[in-house]
């Protein structure tokens, strides 16, 4: 099939304009790419109930392949608060996970990490619950990696989680800033359970990542 542009069909706002020369993609691997970013979930969430001992469920509520750029932040993305983690991914695919929490969820999720090892939460200190927080992004990106290291038959490594607590949009753009491809994969999830919400942002830094990906057919998702 004819490449296009690998926006094609998502949201208008990240839609190239005619004439300009972002990353093109086949439409196939448009598929493959949501597919990566739906079964992902299913890594976090065991890698949550490994952890936590628990029979939860973690959602998908939404998968979007996008293209960002620093011009394109304020169309699409958020300035309201977010707290979570960023995870470098070094070999064999190159790029970022980035991890976040809306402030009320990044409580819940940190409560949640701690509520077997603290029996007051009330004394939890703001260090202690980042600490937390940042443990449980970083199972969360590794579990999300996890199937795709799987597919691609061949072990992702990632990096140490580092905290971060800004506007969406400020976490993105600092991302940005490293790479030139522009490309997410965003999934956004949920563990009703506890009333939390997640987004996950895989940011490829290399256009070897997307060819590696396009390399894979559709039977893939069969």
């Amino acid at each position: 099939m004819t490449p296009e542009e690998f926006a094609a069909g998502q949201d208008e706002e990240s839609s190239p304009s005619a004439g300009d020369d972002r990353l093109t993609v086949p439409l196939e691997t448009l598929a493959v790419l949501n597919w990566l970013g739906d079964t992902a979930i299913s890594g976090v969430e065991s890698r949550i109930n490994d952890v936590l001992d628990d029979d939860l469920t973690v959602t998908t509520e939404q998968v979007k392949i996008g293209y960002a750029d620093q011009q394109t932040l304020d169309s699409q993305f958020h300035t309201d608060q977010r707290a979570g983690a960023r995870v470098l991914l070094s070999k064999p695919l190159v790029g970022n996970v980035l991890v976040t929490f809306p402030m009320d969820s990044a409580n819940k999720a940190a409560a949640l990490m701690l509520q077997r090892a603290v029996e007051d939460l009330s004394s939890v200190s703001t260090e202690m619950g980042r600490d937390a927080l940042t443990e449980l992004c970083n199972m969360m990106a590794n579990g999300f990696v996890d199937e795709w290291a799987t597919l691609f038959e061949t072990t992702i490594d990632t990096g140490s989680p580092v905290a971060v607590q800004d506007p969406e949009r400020t976490l993105v753009a600092r991302i940005l800033k490293q790479y030139e491809v522009g490309l997410f994969i965003r999934s956004r999830l949920r563990i009703p359970e506890h009333g939390i919400d997640a987004t996950i942002y895989m940011f490829p830094g290399k256009e070897e990542f997307v060819t590696k990906i396009s390399a894979v057919g559709l039977g893939v998702i069969e």
